[in-house]
């Protein structure tokens, strides 16, 4: 029963990823926007997500994201990537750099591994530690992010100032932020049977 439950918990992720991606990738705005979401582990999923083009003009998805438990306990937050299926081979033996105007560096370990043990981890996506260097990202002026790839150049990503304030947003959301919240949560969230009763917000 456990091996069915994290079967359909893994479709769900996976469905959530590739509505996103369709949804998101052929959109000529790149509004960034936090949302709250429900999985059927009981958990609220807070992230972020933008849809931003590299140096060729491709799209890539750009999410950060954490899970909220009902009592408390939160999942580590991660960041990641989507470029768009068979366009593009990431390097996960590589990190990936932030870079400022002023050329100061700052390495993104990879964490591809968390992504999900019961499905085979595609090439065009990866996860990468983003608390580790969060707090040291400047919100002033655009970062530059260079993604490792197996054939080079890299991919270069821009990252303005607004991003790295929802991922900020994200990081600091607990889960005595989001009981009896509605407001956070929309129309089709509170409609979902698996949104968390500890939320308080259910349509029922």
């Amino acid at each position: 029963m456990i091996k069915t439950k994290r079967f359909w918990i893994v479709q769900v992720w996976l469905a959530l990823g590739l509505v996103l991606f369709l949804g998101l990738a052929y959109s000529p705005a790149a509004a960034a926007t936090v949302l709250y979401t429900a999985d059927t582990s009981s958990a609220v999923i807070v992230q972020s997500r933008r849809t931003l083009r590299d140096q060729d003009h491709h799209s890539w998805q750009v999410i950060g994201f954490k899970p909220i438990q009902a009592d408390g306990r939160e999942g580590g937050m991660a960041l990641r990537l989507v470029g768009f299926p068979g366009a593009v081979a990431i390097d996960h033996a590589q990190p990936i750099t932030f870079t400022d105007p002023k050329g100061h560096t700052l390495p993104v370990h990879d964490i591809s591994n968390q992504i999900g043990k019961d499905v085979p981890l595609q090439p065009h996506v990866a996860q990468y530690d983003l608390p580790a260097v969060l707090s040291e990202l400047p919100i002033d002026y655009r970062l530059r992010l260079e993604v490792p790839t197996l054939t080079p150049p890299p991919v270069v990503l821009q990252i303005p100032p607004a991003l790295i304030q929802e991922w900020q947003t994200v990081v600091n959301t607990h889960s005595r932020d989001l009981i009896d919240a509605c407001d956070k949560f929309p129309a089709e969230a509170r409609q979902n049977p698996a949104l968390p009763a500890w939320v308080g917000c259910s349509s029922d």
